[in-house]
């Protein structure tokens, strides 16, 4: 048995399983499906087309190099556990390769053998078994069963436990074991009236029968246990061997169940087939719309059926347009003549899966309309030859204006490519610079030809390129429709400069991504003037430290860590004795240049992990991260005074510097705030300066009610 199909396509395949309704009219059936075969060197293109098809997760299993390929391309139902299967190589399967080829080699319907799991809704490890039939485009050379026209397999996954449960044996006392071999054992399993299989060697009554069906061996196992054998237990012997005669008119029967359940199967399968043809048919003769013209073309004759609509698109009357292929030759444009030609008989030769062709045609006024015309076969003969092919006729008069208004737009574009005063670009998908205008050339002192060798991750940042890539991706999948990112580029030189990038994607007609265009601006002294501006308003102007808000920020994101952590911090308060005497004394000028000596030398004291701010006036406050230990800020503190130990001399003024400074440390188990922890570090430094200057203490309880 051989079906003859142009192609088939998702739609029109699940078009026709919902008209076979296999719930209530196959209730065996778990699912059917369709399997082409692929060429090792065209299974990327195959993964590309189905995921463009909206499946963007489609992939080939099971992964691995081999010499042929197959795919389950559709699938019906398409849902719940049939899903797993969406992809599946059926070929990799040793049963059913082999029941594949046999339906190739014979042109008849074939059955695998048993079924390790049919899909996901089955979960039953003997769910049963497969039924193939063969698909071709055209003829099929009988002798030999080689053609160029093969399209796949359509295949039917059977549950056998519903093929036979008319049977009814589960409330039975006898017990039936089926397997797909001449040998009985667990691997060869089909069916089990008791669900698994079962030792009756010892049992009263076993029958053991070989059946062929469908060229495989079947091996039937009827069986009883003690039940049935106590229930005639005192019976005389003639009445036993009525019992097993009675039993053996049971297997007969049984085997005879059996066997007509698969011949009522591949009668099923039959209707199907003949079913997809007519659906086929049907399918391909609803052309829609009125703004198509339709043809009807019987190719044997090179009669045309033209319908009112394709001839009063032109212009004409139904009568002045004889149904002729010879008519639309004499309409056909001259210079479109020899691609026309040449692009039917492609189509008509199988070249082509699809007729479409974009042509000028005359109009009854003398005018030339561009028509787009589509068609496709419906029907070959018994040889295999085209016998008709249906199509539409379209004016695309109008879009062809909008392609001259869109070539004259292209070359807007090219001028505002080529002259603008900020960057552009063209990158394609994987990062590649495609086009590039002379400004972006001069804002990275590249030449084109070097830039077009690099990608844009080649210029990036480093710490940059993450974030680009997470924005190039949504935008990849449309979750967003541009994005816009201050990022910075190396140039040719080496150095570094910030741009503003404003990123959008170019689509085909079907939504595929093609490229990228970037705008790209130079803003690097705008962000060093934000640098600059925030630098400004989160340090001290004299001294370069950070001020009282940068340090109060500091303490929170400190806090937390410490209080997260369960590690203490310490704060000092640092002040310099009789800082007014000298600032009477030898003036402002002498001042601040004593506050930013003192800044450095005690910057020089601690780690970068720690935070030195100018709290106001001659006040400085020093926060101190990762301590382990009180005594951890006392060495920090002695360091501080070894190094302004030395003479300050500046203006032949020099002058011996010394400081009083309080230290708390915070417990992070403790409720104390930012500003408990400043207030007990002040006290301190009051206490400090009470007991004399020029010394450090540490917080104590009693330092709060000293100062009362």
């Amino acid at each position: 048995m051989v079906c003859w199909f142009r192609k088939i396509s998702r739609s029109e395949f699940k078009a026709y399983i919902n008209e076979l309704n296999l719930e209530e009219n196959y209730p065996e059936i778990i699912c059917v499906s369709f399997i082409t075969s692929i060429a090792a060197n065209k299974i990327e293109q195959h993964i590309a087309s189905i995921r463009s098809e909206g499946f963007p997760q489609y992939t080939l299993t099971p992964k691995g190099e081999r010499e042929q390929y197959t795919a389950i391309k559709f699938i019906e139902p398409f849902s719940e556990g049939n899903l797993s299967v969406f992809g599946f190589d059926m070929y990799t399967e040793k049963a059913a390769q082999l029941a594949m080829d046999d339906a190739k080699r014979s042109n008849a319907l074939t059955l695998a053998g048993k079924a390790s799991q049919i899909s996901e809704s089955v979960p039953d490890p003997l769910s049963g078994v497969r039924l193939f039939l063969t698909l071709y485009r055209g003829g099929v050379n009988q002798a030999n069963g080689i053609t160029d026209n093969f399209l796949g397999w359509i295949e039917a996954s059977l549950s056998f436990s519903a093929l036979i449960e008319n049977i009814l044996l589960n409330e039975s006392q006898i017990n039936v074991a089926i397997y797909d071999d001449t040998i009985a054992n667990g691997e060869s399993l089909l069916y089990s009236s008791k669900g698994t299989s079962q030792q009756t060697i010892e049992l009263p009554f076993l029958r053991t029968k070989q059946l062929v069906i469908a060229q495989r061996s079947w091996t039937f196992v009827f069986s009883a246990d003690n039940r049935f054998a106590q229930t005639y237990d005192n019976i005389e012997p003639s009445i036993v061997m009525f019992v097993g005669g009675l039993f053996t008119v049971l297997l007969t029967f049984l085997i005879w169940t059996l066997s007509s359940s698969k011949r009522r199967a591949e009668t099923k399968a039959a209707a199907m087939t003949r079913e997809l043809s007519e659906t086929e048919f049907r399918l391909n003769v609803a052309l829609s719309g009125a703004a198509h013209g339709v043809w009807d073309w019987n190719n044997l004759t090179n009669e045309v059926t033209y319908d009112s609509k394709w001839k009063s698109m032109l212009g004409y009357a139904d009568d002045e347009i004889k149904n002729e292929f010879s008519e639309w030759q004499r309409l056909l444009h001259p210079q479109d003549r020899e691609r026309a030609e040449a692009v039917i008989d492609e189509f008509i030769s199988g070249k082509t899966e699809f007729y479409s062709l974009e042509h000028r045609l005359k109009a009854r006024d003398g005018r030339w309309l561009w028509i787009v015309a589509r068609g496709d076969i419906v029907s070959w003969t018994e040889n295999g030859d085209v016998a008709r092919t249906i199509g539409t006729h379209t004016d695309i008069t109008s879009q062809k204006s909008l392609e001259l208004a869109l070539r004259e737009s292209e070359q807007r574009f090219r001028g505002v490519f080529e002259t603008s005063a900020i960057g552009i670009a063209l990158v394609g998908l994987n990062g590649e610079w495609i086009k590039v205008n002379q400004s972006l050339l001069d804002m990275l002192q590249y030449e084109e030809a070097e830039l077009l060798n690099l990608t844009f991750q080649d210029i990036t940042h480093p710490d940059d390129i993450s974030s680009d890539l997470a924005q190039l991706k949504a935008l990849t999948a449309k979750e967003i429709q541009t994005y816009q990112m201050e990022k910075r580029y190396f140039r040719k030189d080496s150095s570094i400069i910030w741009i503003y990038l404003s990123v959008s994607m170019v689509t085909d007609i079907y939504g595929a991504p093609i490229h990228y265009v970037s705008q790209i601006v130079n803003i690097t002294d705008r962000k060093e003037l934000q640098n600059k501006i925030l630098h400004q308003s989160t340090h001290d102007e004299l001294t370069g430290l950070p001020n009282r808000r940068l340090l109060y920020d500091r303490l929170s994101s400190t806090f937390a860590l410490s209080r997260r952590y369960n590690r203490p911090i310490a704060v000092m308060y640092i002040d310099i004795d009789h800082f007014k005497q000298v600032n009477d004394e030898y003036g402002h000028d002498v001042g601040d240049k004593l506050l930013k000596w003192l800044a450095n030398k005690i910057s020089f004291c601690i780690r970068t992990s720690d935070t030195l701010a100018r709290h106001g006036g001659d006040e400085f406050v020093l926060m101190l991260t990762e301590i382990s230990k009180p005594d951890d800020t006392v060495v920090i503190a002695e360091k501080i005074f070894h190094t302004i130990s030395e003479v300050f001399s500046v203006d032949n003024i020099q002058m011996q510097v010394t400081l009083s400074v309080g230290i708390a440390i915070f417990d992070p188990q403790s409720s104390d705030s930012i500003d408990d922890l400043l207030k007990k570090a002040d006290l301190a430094l009051y206490r400090m300066k009470r007991n004399g200057r020029n010394g450090f203490r540490l917080y104590e309880d009693g330092d709060e009610c000293s100062t009362s």
